[in-house]
């Protein structure tokens, strides 16, 4: 098991946003958070990354409690969310981008002059070429379309070198085509690079194909948990969530 909550609680004033939720995470899977708006699941990602301190409850990591460490010593030890970084390095071209992330997560100064910028040469590529950007190293950020920024804020992430990496709807604002080829990319990066995928997603199509656990919140609260398929037939799952979907 590579993470673990134990009644995890979070209260803000008198709404509890998050409620004794309890869930393991299995090295390898990827794994779906669902539910409706509200339900609390970027407050229990936040709570897994350290942005927030919880109520109650312990978080697990790897067997170790990390409940009280910052978002930046859990990332540190390979917990890594990806964000919407591109609006903070909009001139940074897309090479650069992944370049400064390796060199901040190995504690590096970034500095032309420095020698570590070719030592992390190949890895750069290398991340590049996996998220299918290899073609794009010298376009700046503010360029990008939404669909390869989207992939630039994933190559920077893959930068940091993390095992559980918790992504935010993925394919928000994306294509048909786009989304397509984000679930391609997303199992490649589960199956090739060993990650442990963590994500939530509005999506029913893009999260029971590519996911190979779910996890269900509805008002904080977790209401089912299983895979796939066991979800999808789950009668408080219908009712609360999924609806038509078949």
């Amino acid at each position: 098991m590579l993470l673990e909550t134990r009644e995890l609680t979070k209260d803000f004033g008198r709404l509890r946003a998050v409620n004794s939720v309890s869930l393991e995470v299995r090295r390898g899977d990827v794994h779906a958070i669902i539910g409706p708006n509200g339900a609390g699941k970027s407050t229990y990602f936040n709570l897994i990354t350290g942005y927030h301190v919880p109520t109650s409850g312990e978080v697990i990591f790897k067997g170790r409690r990390i409940t009280g460490l910052p978002s930046h010593k859990r990332c540190k030890l390979g917990i890594t969310r990806s964000f919407q970084i591109t609006s903070v390095f909009p001139k940074l071209t897309v090479y650069e981008g992944v370049l400064l992330a390796l060199m901040s997560s190995n504690g590096v100064t970034l500095n032309p002059l420095s020698r570590a910028m070719n030592y992390f040469k190949d890895e750069v590529w290398h991340i590049l070429e996996d998220v299918g950007l290899a073609d794009h190293a010298g376009v700046r950020g503010d360029s990008l379309s939404h669909g390869d920024k989207k992939r630039w804020e994933l190559a920077i992430t893959l930068g940091t070198g993390p095992e559980l990496l918790l992504l935010d709807e993925p394919t928000c604002g994306m294509s048909p085509e786009e989304t397509e080829a984000t679930m391609i990319l997303i199992r490649k990066l589960a199956e090739e690079r060993g990650l442990t995928i963590l994500f939530t997603e509005h999506d029913m199509g893009v999260v029971f194909g590519i996911a190979k656990r779910i996890s269900v919140l509805h008002q904080g609260m977790l209401i089912a948990d299983g895979e796939p398929q066991a979800v999808r037939a789950s009668e408080e799952v219908q009712k609360v969530y999924l609806g038509g979907v078949a």
